[in-house]
């Protein structure tokens, strides 16, 4: 009967602890709910009501630079100086005005790859010019490649190089070419600025070499360096229709 009592009392005192300590747990509970409350509030207040009446926060993704929405097409014109540096010599101090038309094609343009750049263009470029010294003109043409880094900003640099053939008179008053038929290789760097979707201007600088390649002895050549200044237009997609989406799967925007 003893044993009987006295765990009777140990019981009651157990239960009275903890009928005790509810109200507290009640009231850290409670101030829970008043902070976490507001923040609640706010959080459901932004999502569509059946999202937030089931629960479901919709999925936000990241925006896509504003410039991205574009076609396959490119267009762009540049207008350079160049001048013969004195690697390995400068004999005749060669300078030339030289205006570049330009149209592209965007071959492989992936905005979330995990390479170092987004997009490779291959350009043909018009060569026009003049030689204010020693004299003479030139015109030709050039196939170039161009790679195009991640943007940064509204800012995208790029790395390009080509070659092809050039009619050049400047042989009459320099010696170091030979013959009307030269050929300019050039590669170099540049940014494109996009001040409007789709619209760039366009600042690059380009090392080049000019030679024969051997068709007309001597074949000294010579080398220098051209900045350029122009304008670069993305021309923007065309409407989706039917016959685009029975090729799109010819299309493979996402290869890394």
């Amino acid at each position: 009967m003893l044993s009987t009592r006295s765990e009777r009392k140990e019981h009651i005192a157990f239960e009275m602890k903890k009928t005790s300590a509810l109200p507290f747990a009640a009231f850290i509970c409670a101030i829970h709910i008043v902070l976490a409350l507001p923040a609640y509030c706010r959080n459901a207040s932004n999502q569509p009501p059946a999202l937030s009446a089931a629960g479901i926060r919709p999925y936000q993704a990241a925006p896509e630079p504003f410039w991205t929405e574009h076609g396959r097409l490119t267009l762009g014109f540049q207008l350079g100086f160049a001048l013969e540096n004195n690697i390995p010599h400068d004999i005749s101090h060669i300078n030339m005005v030289i205006a570049q038309p330009q149209i592209g094609i965007i071959a492989w343009d992936s905005p979330h790859s995990r390479l170092p750049f987004e997009r490779f263009e291959l350009i043909s470029e018009g060569i026009l010019g003049n030689s204010p010294h020693p004299g003479g003109r030139l015109f030709g043409t050039s196939l170039l490649l161009r790679l195009g880094f991640k943007p940064v900003g509204r800012m995208l640099p790029y790395l390009d190089a080509g070659s092809g053939p050039v009619h050049i008179t400047i042989d009459a008053n320099a010696p170091e070419i030979a013959g009307h038929t030269q050929f300019l290789s050039q590669g170099g760097v540049g940014l494109q600025y996009f001040f409007k979707p789709q619209r760039a201007l366009v600042l690059e600088y380009r090392y080049f070499h000019m030679s024969n390649a051997g068709l007309q002895e001597p074949n000294h050549g010579f080398n220098g360096s051209m900045v350029t200044l122009g304008f670069c237009w993305l021309r923007r997609p065309r409407p989706l229709t039917m016959g685009a989406l029975h090729h799109s799967r010819f299309h493979f925007p996402h290869l890394w």
